[in-house]
């Protein structure tokens, strides 16, 4: 029997590592080449990333631990 909760968790923690990972890759290009606002901006958006994949990194693992499944 599958957990229909915890497949949707897991594909909510992949969309935001895939998230994360891009906009990660996104700021590391653009290091020494963008304004600082540019800059500032970019690097807003990938703490915003981390914490998003960070929520569902743990929203998944409680999810889990607390239905065994």
């Amino acid at each position: 029997m599958s957990c229909e909760e915890k497949a949707r968790l897991a594909k909510e923690y992949e969309a935001a590592t895939s998230k994360f990972s891009e906009e990660v890759r996104e700021l590391q290009r653009r290091i020494g080449t963008s304004p600082k606002g540019e800059y500032d901006r970019l690097e807003g958006a990938s703490n915003e990333a981390r914490v998003r994949f960070e929520q569902t990194r743990l929203a998944l693992e409680q999810h889990v631990a607390a239905h065994r499944c």
